[in-house]
């Protein structure tokens, strides 16, 4: 049995290696390497190839530069095995990554697999694995994505049928893609199963496309979380209050990118819009007891201390954790 692993490409000379090393390193050794270097302007499509010249299992795709949703796309129109999983390439995998998640599928008879993930930033490193194994419904999977409860909506750490992706596509153009594509493939799965066994260490750094300068195409989060909610409500009934709180979280991290902006006109063209969003929201945020301390203090000091405020808070608060 081969896996297919698509790995998109783009400005990671730095830290390209260490992911094809961790994966290289697997101890299960069929696999099926896609690399869409997406139109790298350094050297991440020279290692790329260099790595496909020592290894065949190791395909690479040269494209243009279109962003990683159609980079994710043409690596799946590329894979021809029946389980499919994705890697970013600034993160690495742990070299049991492919065994445990495969395992998990075979001995539950799932669909879909999930592994936890250990959060890596210059200043701390947070592991999320506390052993649980869970078997459960496309329901019951994404509102525990919805809440973030043990895993979320990010496409990688998780391992798919390669046919529920004939269905769906990653939304080209956009920024957050995953915010859409996971909560659809999920839908299609009849058994899914989550092992909180951290074997993905997912990389947070300062310069990558989520969380770099600001710029509009941040606000894709919302967006994308918009056509999910759509999507939830429409597929999920039940779940409209868990995907509404999603989006409440999707407000907040835009707001939080806008005023982190150098550019002051920035803050003062789109800060107004997304808080006036978000004090709509005081109802459902203190009546909601899945909605996080977190969001409910931030919500609090929006509220009760204005902009300014909630600005110089989120500034110490990055100061402090990145």
């Amino acid at each position: 049995m081969t896996i297919s692993i698509v790995i998109p490409v783009y400005n990671v000379q730095d830290y390209i290696k260490k992911c094809l090393d961790t994966i290289l390193s697997q101890t299960f050794s069929d696999l099926e390497i896609i690399l869409v270097d997406d139109g790298s302007t350094d050297l991440s499509g020279r290692i790329c190839d260099y790595y496909s010249e020592n290894d065949k299992r190791i395909k690479v795709i040269h494209t243009a530069n279109e962003g990683q949703s159609e980079a994710r796309n043409v690596g799946i129109k590329n894979a021809t095995s029946e389980w499919i999983t994705f890697i970013d390439s600034d993160d690495y995998v742990s070299s049991d990554y492919i065994d445990y998640l495969y395992n998990l599928i075979q001995v539950n008879n799932a669909d879909i697999s999930i592994a936890s993930f250990t959060y890596i930033t210059p200043k701390k490193i947070t592991k999320h694995g506390n052993g649980e194994v869970a078997l459960m419904d496309a329901e019951t999977a994404i509102r525990r994505m919805l809440l973030n409860e043990g895993f979320d909506m990010g496409v990688w750490g998780k391992m798919y049928r390669t046919e529920y992706f004939n269905k769906y596509k990653f939304v080209t153009g956009k920024l957050f893609e995953d915010s859409l594509i996971t909560y659809q493939i999920f839908s299609e799965a009849s058994t899914i199963v989550f092992g909180a066994k951290d074997i993905y260490f997912y990389v947070n750094r300062k310069n990558s496309t989520v969380n770099g300068t600001f710029n509009i195409k941040k606000f894709d989060l919302i967006e994308m979380n918009e056509e999910a909610n759509k999507f939830i409500k429409h597929k999920f009934p039940d779940l409209s209050s868990e995907a509404h709180r999603r989006m409440i979280w999707a407000y907040f991290s835009t707001l939080n990118q806008v005023l982190s902006s150098t550019n002051e006109h920035d803050i003062d063209l789109y800060a107004p819009q997304l808080v006036a969003y978000l004090l709509k929201q005081d109802k459902f945020i203190k009546r909601n007891t899945f909605i996080p301390k977190r969001d409910k203090i931030a919500f609090f000091i929006l509220k009760n201390f204005g902009l300014r405020t909630y600005r110089h808070v989120w500034n110490l608060y990055l100061k402090m954790t990145r």
